[in-house]
């Protein structure tokens, strides 16, 4: 929300709506990222700003604060795709479809006319507004590719195993911080330590620390100084990101269209098993935030093949609505579970976290952690459903019922843990240059 200013607001949306609000009179504009449709308790809402029918008329007040007029605001609304809808035997939320009810709803009452809408469907879009001359513009989040390839060679076992031992190492400092939190012996100072030798990650714990993962206005620029205002198993998850960030590509092709989003899709997946682990009890909220950053691993190995096959992957992902593993193991012969296992068993990454880099798609076959291997898996449902995850490919929904039968959750427990998700923090992710 501003007056003009040179800066340009864009809203990645998956089941999420957009709306933006423009004063063309009064020269002010603003937009709102709305996840949920109403909060779980409607009294005392944690994050009012989250939510259709508290968000919204908090942003239209704010535009009216600084000089818009009610009757002269215009709307612009996107989003609410199903985005593979996450199990109507077991939860009739249809998410998307209500928060696009309530802002439609909230806007007639309102008076507010809207300009342009383009809201359901079955694929992301982008919801964009130029504060210097206060246009929006809805675009597909992804573009259909122009030649669509009919047939290309899979490649073969050696090629995969050649790029699964090409991938950069992870750094030992990460290795460290997983064994030492699995044994439960380690000291922080020691890691510390280790950090402060390493420059590149020093500098992306620091740059992690001052992002909006923190929310901190005072800049942090030690890492004693993160330790002692973060603590011990934050400064953990910052060291431990960074470190892993390393290995993620950062082109714009194979899986993703948008520069970063591998990595970015990762800490956000962590984060969402970090928060199931601490509502529900059942695991350390650190392992499961270790296991929810490693789960893609395979996909660092297997972009390449994939951004060759970027039209065929398309279109049977996209087109077709073919689960990603599926889709892989049709046309390069593997899926990124497999190969994720093999490059974390190659890195001498612990057992459990091996075992949830392989399972994560079907948690019924774990048998060394099966609940960490659940709530990997229903994190990363929340977060395909929730929130943009990488372009191409979607996670299959029929685990969802078993997921919450194991971590015995029922659909009010849900709610509520959706309710508690840091999505402010998360949405603000790719705003970090860690």
């Amino acid at each position: 929300m501003s007056a003009r200013k040179e800066i340009t607001f864009a809203a990645l949306l998956g089941t999420c709506v957009g709306v933006a609000l423009v004063d063309r009179t009064a020269e002010v504009g603003g937009m709102i990222h709305i996840l949920l449709p109403t909060p779980v308790d409607n009294r005392n809402p944690l994050h009012p700003e989250n939510y259709a029918s508290t968000g919204l008329p908090l942003l239209i007040g704010q535009l009216r604060r600084i000089g818009a007029g009610k009757e002269r605001l215009e709307a612009v609304v996107a989003g609410g795709a199903l985005m593979g809808r996450i199990s109507e035997r077991d939860l009739d939320l249809d998410i998307g479809g209500r928060i696009s009810d309530i802002v439609l709803d909230i806007l007639a009452r309102e008076g507010i006319p809207i300009r342009e809408s383009e809201t359901g469907g079955m694929h992301g879009m982008i919801l964009s507004l130029d504060l210097e001359t206060l246009k929006c513009e809805i675009s597909p989040l992804i573009d259909p590719p122009h030649n669509v390839m009919i047939e290309m060679e899979k490649p073969t076992e050696d090629e995969i195993s050649n790029a699964i031992a090409g991938v950069r190492p992870i750094p030992q400092i990460a290795l460290k911080i997983m064994r030492m939190t699995a044994d439960a012996g380690y000291s922080l100072r020691d890691v510390a330590d280790e950090v402060r030798q390493d420059q590149i990650i020093a500098a992306k714990v620091l740059n992690l620390c001052n992002s909006a993962l923190c929310g901190r206005k005072a800049p942090i620029d030690s890492v004693d100084e993160a330790l002692m205002v973060l603590g011990e198993k934050t400064l953990l998850a910052m060291i431990l990101s960074s470190a892993v960030h390393r290995c993620f590509p950062e082109c714009e092709n194979g899986y993703s269209t948008v520069k970063g989003r591998l990595y970015h899709h990762a800490v956000g997946n962590a984060m969402v098993a970090e928060n199931l682990a601490r509502k529900t009890g059942l695991s350390s909220p650190f392992v499961a935030y270790t296991a929810g950053l490693l789960h893609d691993i395979g996909k660092i190995v297997l972009d390449y093949f994939v951004a060759k096959r970027y039209p065929l992957f398309y279109r049977r992902t996209v087109d077709d609505m073919l689960s990603l593993e599926d889709a892989e193991v049709e046309i390069l012969g593997v899926g990124h579970p497999a190969v994720g296992a093999q490059l974390a068993s190659l890195w001498s990454i612990p057992e459990n976290l091996v075992e949830v880099i392989r399972y994560h798609h079907r948690p019924e076959n774990a048998s060394t952690d099966p609940v960490l291997t659940h709530i990997v898996c229903l994190a990363d449902l929340i977060t395909c459903g929730f929130w943009t995850s990488p372009a191409v490919g979607r996670q299959g929904q029929d685990c969802f019922a078993s997921c919450l039968s194991t971590l015995g959750l029922n659909t009010d427990d849900f709610k509520a843990i959706l309710d508690s998700t840091p999505w402010d923090i998360i949405n603000n992710i790719s705003g970090s240059d860690a």
